[in-house]
């Protein structure tokens, strides 16, 4: 799976957002209007940073999502998760969707948060790092829509690939904790 997950997210981030591919962005429409046009160059992505970077957003993406796959222990919790109503023993925070909140807040929030944080340091720190991240960020999430397109497509699709070869391998080569859960659940629909 890994191997597999390797290929998706090159395959289909690099040839998209590199020179050779589709690296540029119209000039000065879409996500590029209204800004300066004595920097023509902003809306272009061809280059090593921006490549990298987008790359390494779809990696931490479709990490975070296979956590939550893997885990099995998805908390989807009540809606609405704060009522005036007495009909319910449990509090408000009993009804939170704690696995969303962590996955959306706490995984990917703070990520996109700390890569912001990243760029402005690149421009009060001198460490040898952080300058060459300097508006790599705004360059390509604020000027270029392919690398939206590109976040969003590669990890889904490394998903779907992910969950189809899950679902075959566990109708076809079931793991010993997984045929244990099956006699479980067949001895417990035997006594009721």
């Amino acid at each position: 799976i890994y191997v597999i997950h390797q290929y998706v997210l090159f395959f289909f981030s690099v040839p998209a957002l590199a020179p050779g591919g589709a690296g540029t962005t119209s000039a000065f429409l879409g996500m590029m209007k209204g800004r300066n046009p004595e920097q023509p160059g902003d809306g272009e992505g061809g280059d090593l940073r921006t490549v990298g970077f987008v790359l390494y957003t779809n990696l931490f993406i479709l990490l975070t999502c296979k956590v939550l796959l893997e885990s099995k222990s998805i908390i989807n919790g009540e809606f609405p998760c704060c009522t005036c109503s007495n009909k319910n023993s449990e509090g408000w925070p009993n009804r939170l969707p704690y696995t969303w909140i962590g996955v959306v807040i706490l995984a990917i929030a703070v990520f996109v948060g700390f890569e912001y944080l990243f760029q402005i340091l690149g421009r009060y720190v001198s460490y040898k790092i952080l300058p060459s991240f300097l508006s790599v960020v705004y360059h390509a999430w604020q000027t270029r829509l392919r690398s939206w397109m590109v976040i969003f497509l590669a990890p889904t699709f490394a998903l779907v690939v992910d969950i189809f070869f899950k679902n075959f391998s566990n109708m076809f080569y079931p793991s010993q904790s997984q045929i244990h859960l099956e006699i479980f659940a067949k001895k417990k629909q035997k006594k009721e």
